[in-house]
């Protein structure tokens, strides 16, 4: 029989179904949301129709609508906006002072790794020692260089890694085994280990007409009156038909 700890300072819709979970402190699950086998902890808002499962979320964290979450491990900032597919598993997203923003439509495939901050290596040692033989918390034993940004319709593919300071830009594709360590332009495709581009998904025209469009910023009436821009291979023409 499935079982659930909630807090009392927690908040479910009752349209949500909610199973073999643990919820602590100010965490508010919206409507129509389908949470499972999964552990929240913090000040984290959970939107409408999101599903969330055998997963772990610690820290102030919000998911907008209609996400979709699979074996993921979330601590810190972090901001998920809406459409988005995290799927593993074994997806992780660490921060400390510093956010995680994911932009909508964005894909992220298993075994993927995002981080904020590293070990610092100017000190005798990068050892977190302050930590682990000293027990107190020193804050320079990390170091970043700051937010991890990715914005809408990213793709990002199985194993790579994500460092602090970088954004990754609309309709971006990194390929599988990437270590992303600087921004990433529009609608290119990256791979290698620093990530490094390898080409473009369109022509330049077609990537401006993209980012005039702004499609992933529509309602859904919109989307589904424009369905055919969505169906086929994308044609420089279709942008004059959208409605």
């Amino acid at each position: 029989m499935a079982t659930n700890y909630v807090s009392k300072n927690a908040s479910i819709n009752e349209s949500s179904i909610v199973k073999n979970t643990e919820i602590y402190e100010k965490v508010k699950i919206g409507h129509k949301c389908r949470v499972i086998d999964s552990i929240l902890s913090g000040t984290i808002s959970i939107d409408e129709e999101i599903n969330l499962k055998e997963s772990s979320l610690k820290g102030t964290i919000t998911i907008s609508k209609n996400c979709k979450l699979y074996g993921v491990s979330i601590k810190g900032n972090v901001i998920i906006d809406d459409f988005s597919s995290l799927w593993g598993p074994n997806i992780s997203l660490n921060s400390n002072e510093q956010f995680i923003r994911i932009g909508k439509f964005c894909s992220i495939a298993k075994n993927t790794t995002f981080q904020t901050f590293n070990h610092n290596t100017k000190k005798v040692t990068s050892y977190f020692i302050g930590q682990n033989l000293f027990n107190e918390k020193w804050e320079n034993e990390t170091v970043s260089k700051g937010d991890i940004v990715i914005k809408n319709d990213v793709w990002i593919g199985t194993h790579c890694v994500v460092l602090g300071g970088v954004t990754i830009n609309n309709g971006a594709v990194v390929a599988a085994n990437s270590v992303v360590l600087s921004d990433v332009p529009a609608y290119s495709i990256v791979a290698g280990s620093p990530a490094k581009v390898i080409g473009y998904r369109f022509s330049d025209d077609i990537i401006e007409k993209f980012q005039k469009v702004e499609w992933w910023n529509w309602n859904d009436d919109k989307m589904k009156k424009n369905r055919f821009l969505f169906e086929n291979e994308i044609q420089i023409e279709d942008f004059d038909k959208i409605i």
